[in-house]
């Protein structure tokens, strides 16, 4: 069981850990600055309250009289023989049988027994019998001064014979309480005044109270409380002697259990209060379960429409690619430089015809051009819009606060999401765009240099005629060369010659003809490929968004269900 004042302040504490945390979707800003104003008033009226008990120590060496001590307190025997440690570092613990229940003791390794008595007498005083300090010894000794941080109180019992004990003084430095709350017994004084005038005894007690004050200060302490008494005449008789203190240090501890009563008559009514308090995560908690159904049902409905979606994100890249990037990357790979000789001179004048009378506009560079359009991204736009009003439909029709709405509005971002998503797309299109669509083609490159090489020697062979060919082959030579170099230009100027020049040309033409469409059917081809891994890359794109918005709203709701598990355990705790 939880010390009642520790509980309310680790309440407390935890409120306002629930209040900064800023995911508390019932509260205004208003509200939560009135709430967190409130538990941090409450937080410092309870620092210095405690328990009701009195939790008194009582801590001396071997036969300072700890439990006749204890047994006048009670006014009835309480500690008797039969309470023996049967281990130097046992605690007893006396309590009363009507009393509440004992709290938990702090986590230390000590340990300890129980003792119940009937004596009203000390009903709220807690009587904590510490092993002598003269028998403990290393780890023993540990675990106690452990034990003694959580006390109220501390009595340091001696008697004449053993206040001037060193191990005494070396025990009390060595305690990590705060001093204000230790009391000084020099029990047993009595034997200061058998045999002895009243007036010597005075004078020996005297004596020695202001040694043993002279030794505590030594030790760190400037203003020891000192009581001389003697607990067994006190206990025997129902008059003490005029040098007994005894009466005025029981009057001393029932004023400190009077106090300890007050402080719990308070921590009481500062319950009722932290109650108060609790009662607004009521309400929170039944929002974050009804806003918790919202979007388990919407994950749901989602993940059921979920391949609707695709298809229709699939339709739109289609008609996006199909009417406005397609031609694109055909223009953008139209590039001649893989055609050589009347190959290359035709794609040039085709290319320079296009741009002449049908003004085909060039192939855009800067990647706004290959946004998509808004014929194609309203698609996309608006199946985000429509799960966005959905859910903010529901989050309305349970009448849950306006924080919900905006964070399922910061949560799935549309226009964010949107503008993301385009970006996205416009990237991945310029750079499939940029992108070479052909190898090097050098097997055709070759391909065309040999059939107009062979073409060319054809043409050379004709006009030179068989005459002159002949002289050259049986008789090589500067002349046989020149005679075969006027038949060339004789026979050109002929109707022979322009006859076979005409020919050359309409070759060259139609062989030009034959590699240039062989070359638009590569590079349409290739474009044909660009355009089917676009198409696939872009679905991807389009489903990793709706597999993020999936996401998004499974961690939205495990945020809600830890925080409504936060709440609820905060509540089962009182």
């Amino acid at each position: 069981m939880k010390h009642p004042v520790q509980r309310l302040q680790s309440e407390l504490h935890y409120i306002a850990d629930l209040l900064d945390q800023g995911s508390l979707f019932s509260f205004t800003a208003k509200e939560r600055e009135s709430v967190r104003d409130e538990a941090a008033n409450l937080s410092q009226e309870l620092a210095s309250i405690e328990s009701s008990f009195l939790t008194t120590g009582l801590v001396g060496g071997t036969g300072v009289g700890k439990s006749t001590l204890m047994n006048a307190l009670a006014g009835a025997e309480i500690a008797s023989t039969s309470h023996r440690r049967p281990h130097t570092d046992r605690v007893l613990i006396y309590r009363h049988a009507e009393a509440n229940p004992l709290p938990s003791l702090p986590s230390t390794d000590i340990a300890w027994k129980e003792i119940v008595h009937k004596s009203d007498a000390i009903q709220q005083i807690l009587l904590c019998d510490l092993p002598d300090f003269d028998s403990l010894m290393g780890e023993h000794r540990e675990h106690v001064l452990q034990f003694m941080e959580h006390l109220d109180v501390l009595i340091w019992v001696t008697s004449p014979e053993k206040y001037a004990d060193g191990r005494f003084y070396e025990f009390l430095r060595t305690v990590p309480k705060a001093k204000q709350n230790f009391y000084f017994l020099l029990n047993k004084v009595d034997l200061l005044f058998h045999g002895e005038t009243l007036e010597t005894g005075y004078k020996q007690m005297e004596q020695v109270a202001r040694s043993f004050l002279e030794h505590i200060r030594e030790n760190g302490i400037d203003e020891p409380i000192l009581y001389a008494l003697s607990a067994q005449e006190a206990f025997h008789s129902d008059q003490v002697a005029p040098w007994n203190q005894f009466p005025a240090f029981r009057q001393q501890l029932s004023q400190q259990r009077d106090v300890k009563q007050v402080t719990a008559i308070k921590a009481a009514n500062l319950d009722v209060e932290i109650q108060r308090l609790l009662s607004f995560f009521e309400k929170e908690v039944l929002n974050l379960k009804s806003f918790e159904r919202i979007l388990e049902d919407s994950e749901k409905e989602l993940g059921k429409q979920r391949s609707s979606w695709v298809q229709a994100g699939q339709e739109a890249i289609d008609l996006w690619l199909g009417k406005y990037i397609r031609q694109q990357i055909l223009s953008s790979k139209s590039d001649p430089s893989r055609l050589v000789g009347p190959g290359y001179g035709l794609a040039l004048l085709v290319l320079e015809w296009k741009k002449r009378f049908k003004r085909e506009q060039k192939a855009p560079s800067d990647l706004s051009s290959f946004v998509p359009p808004d014929e194609c991204a309203l698609s996309f736009q608006s199946r985000l819009e429509w799960l966005e009003d959905r859910l903010n439909h529901r989050t309305l029709r349970k009448n849950l606060p306006q924080s919900f709405r905006e964070r399922l509005q910061e949560t799935l971002g549309v226009g964010e999401g949107l503008k993301h998503l385009k970006e996205r797309f416009s990237h991945i299109v310029a750079l499939r765009v940029a992108e070479p669509s052909l190898p090097s083609l050098r097997s055709f490159k070759v391909l065309q240099f040999l059939t107009y090489l062979l073409l060319v020697a054809f043409f050379l062979l004709a006009v030179g005629g068989e005459t002159a060919w002949r002289a050259v082959l049986e008789d090589p030579g500067v002349a046989s060369t020149i005679r075969l170099f006027l038949s060339w230009v004789y026979t050109l100027f002929s109707t022979k010659g322009l006859a076979a020049l005409g020919s050359f040309a309409l070759l060259n033409i139609f062989i030009a003809c034959r590699f240039y469409a062989r070359y638009r059917k590569l590079s349409r081809r290739g474009a044909e490929k660009i355009l089917e891994s676009l198409k696939v890359e872009l679905v991807k794109v389009w489903e990793e968004k709706l597999d993020g918005i999936l996401e998004d709203l499974n961690q939205f709701k495990a945020e809600i269900r830890s925080q409504v598990s936060a709440i609820s355990s905060l509540k089962e705790k009182k």
